[in-house]
């Protein structure tokens, strides 16, 4: 009898282990908003130009950190120029939205680690302005490349916001990630 109450004491320990580790799991995700900055520069175009916005061709999402420590969500903003030849430079972090973490601190220092290690492989077709002859409609040709078409790459400031969070148990999916306002 002895031995059985032991065997039956040793399972539910094995048990209640295997569900308690089953409670440790954590499940992390990154989700990514581009946002227009507030204090946003406007692109001012004649009427024979045309504006044509940075098109990323290369934009992998951040690595979520492994040493991190995070139970709930952060979020970064992060502002970068994109080059006129479509590399990424100037990249910084602000709080100029109260739904992101303050840059620097201990807590947010992997995060932004792990984004500007991202933004750094990140390339795009640079932003232009294309100025067309007289008497050729720029939308006739939103490719700009008829003949005559002067087409001049510009640096552009692009803003985004890089949601991370970790959770115990379930799943966070990028379609959750809430917008920031």
């Amino acid at each position: 009898m002895h031995k059985h109450g032991y065997s039956i004491c040793s399972a539910l320990v094995v048990i209640a282990m295997t569900l308690l580790t089953g409670c440790a799991h954590r499940t992390q995700a990154v989700a990514r908003e581009m946002v227009l900055p507030p204090s946003a520069r406007t692109h001012v175009v004649e009427s024979n130009q045309r504006f044509v916005m940075a098109a990323s061709i290369e934009a992998p999402d951040p690595v979520y950190p492994a040493d991190a420590q995070l139970d709930g969500t952060l979020r970064l903003c992060s502002t970068f120029v994109v080059t006129a030849d479509g590399a990424v430079a100037d990249v910084g972090f602000d709080r100029e939205s109260t739904a992101c973490a303050e840059p620097g601190t201990p807590a947010s220092t992997p995060f932004e680690q792990a984004v500007r290690t991202t933004l750094q492989q990140w390339r795009y077709f640079g932003a232009a302005v294309c100025t067309f002859p007289d008497g050729i409609d720029p939308d006739s040709d939103p490719r700009c490349d008829g003949a005559g078409v002067r087409v001049t790459p510009i640096p552009i400031r692009l803003r985004y916001v890089f949601t991370f969070s970790s959770e115990r148990g379930g799943r966070v999916s990028r379609a959750q990630a809430s917008p920031v306002r």
